[in-house]
């Protein structure tokens, strides 16, 4: 008579630890157990009807248990199955293995808690005697020694940079909007170097306010606030958006904060975990805004220079149509990146930029600021692309687009020459300084140095 199957309920993450129980239950029992597990079911099967079907025939459930923050709603829904659909529930067993460190889950409370080795020797042993099966109790150990580890062992999390989590209800970002009662939680240390609020829990509507005050300006709150948003909601849609915002905290540190998991809960509440990732780089502080604007455009005008000017000339004749397709792939994609980085790293406006020039110079500016997005959707559309440089409309760089592609590439070349030009000249006249001025500097420079390279000077330190 066949014996009944051990079911061995798990998260795809401990499918090997899952698989090497199997082998132990099944070779301590000289192959009259089965065990099953969902590895055991073939690719393209109905998976669901299979674990049903174990569940309902099985003997014994064993629950290899984990990490509290990781979702356990399936493996919890296995062993209600388990529990409910047996006439005979006395004899039938379930067992959570868990490590001795972590809190038990509370649907699983009233089951048998497994901490360590030698418990689960004992519950096997019990198995084993209940099915009449004869069994080397050496063997077995040896066999269970090998599971310590992975079972029983501590989960090592490689923290190295500080968490914050953002708690909201799901109803609510549904509708697109975060709620002004949602809010980040964490270590109020951490949170007040990122918001200025020393508190363990700062709600939306506090960061709001901050984002839009002078000091939330300066310290790039707003264009966090915004980036934030964005990824929250896209995370709900399981899509990936990447952090370009550098948040500048308190004391000047600077943060960049990746989604590191979320989730929504069983209560109905979104649960996003962030890392706050201290960056030694990141945007310039503690410059006048036209200045910082100055050289935010110089960065970001020498970079479109070197990334798409330099890299994608319109010498289509020597071109592959490999090489065609790789272009219509890549300059859109630089581009977003260009602006994006834009966006976020000056937090300047074209008011601000403008004004750090004289009335004919800012005239000037502002003619190639409009020539700007004309020129990339001429661009986009030499490519076969949709002004959003994402939608494909066209097969791109065919016939008459090769031209339209030259034209528009020669023109933001020469407005890249003469903006960096302009640029250019225009911080060299903040800065320039006089040769009399200059020259009386270098001798107080001289004489600086020479006392302070005075065996006097270091003998008297």
């Amino acid at each position: 008579m066949a014996l009944e199957p051990v079911f061995v309920s798990h998260r795809a993450e401990y499918g090997r630890i899952a698989c090497a129980l199997k082998q132990v239950i099944e070779a301590a029992s000289h192959g009259q157990i089965d065990v099953f597990i969902s590895e055991d079911i073939p690719r393209g099967n109905e998976w669901r009807p299979a674990i049903e079907k174990h569940l309902r025939d099985g003997q014994s459930l064993f629950l290899i248990y984990g990490a509290p923050y990781e979702d356990w709603s399936w493996c919890f829904y296995e062993a209600g199955y388990f529990a409910a659909t047996s006439a005979r529930a006395s004899d039938r067993q379930t067992y959570c293995l868990i490590r001795p460190n972590v809190t038990p889950p509370s649907p699983l409370s009233h089951l048998q808690m497994v901490t360590s080795k030698n418990q689960l020797i004992r519950e096997l042993i019990e198995l084993l005697r209940k099915n009449v099966i004869q069994f080397d109790a050496v063997e077995l150990r040896q066999m269970v020694d090998s599971l310590e580890q992975g079972l029983f062992g501590d989960i090592r999390e490689f923290d190295g940079y500080s968490r914050v989590r953002f708690i909201a209800s799901d109803a609510d970002l549904a509708k697109g909007e975060i709620p002004a009662e949602a809010a980040f939680t964490g270590d109020d240390t951490v949170l007040g170097d990122l918001f200025t609020v020393q508190a363990p829990s700062v709600p939306w509507c506090k960061i709001q306010k901050l984002a839009y005050s002078d000091t939330g300006r300066q310290n790039f709150v707003y264009k966090w606030l915004v980036e934030a948003r964005q990824i929250i909601l896209a995370s709900r849609e399981n899509q990936l958006v990447a952090p370009q915002t550098v948040l500048i905290g308190r004391g000047g540190r600077r943060y960049r904060t990746l989604l590191l998991r979320a989730r929504i809960q069983g209560d109905g509440i979104y649960c996003g975990e962030f890392l706050a990732i201290e960056e030694v780089g990141g945007p310039l502080t503690g410059l006048p805004i036209r200045q910082h604007s100055l050289l935010t455009a110089i960065r970001m005008g020498y970079r479109f220079r070197s990334e798409v000017i330099q890299k994608f000339p319109g010498d289509f004749d020597l071109q592959s149509q490999e090489e065609w397709q790789r272009r219509i792939e890549q300059i859109p994609r630089i581009i977003e990146d260009l602006t994006a980085e834009s966006r976020t790293r000056g937090n300047i406006t074209t008011e601000d930029f403008l004004a750090a020039f004289d009335d004919a110079e800012a005239e000037r500016l502002a003619k190639l600021l409009d020539y700007w997005p004309l020129l990339m959707r001429e661009i986009y559309k030499s490519l076969g692309l949709a002004p959003d440089g994402k939608t494909v409309v066209a097969p791109g760089l065919d016939g008459t687009d090769i031209e339209r592609y030259r034209t528009a590439f020669n023109a933001m070349r020469l407005l890249n020459i003469e903006f960096l030009s302009r640029c250019c000249a225009r911080v060299s006249q903040l800065m320039k300084r006089s040769e009399h001025e200059l020259s009386d500097n270098a001798k107080a420079l001289e004489d600086a140095v020479k006392a302070l390279s005075d065996p006097t000077l270091m003998s008297a330190a």
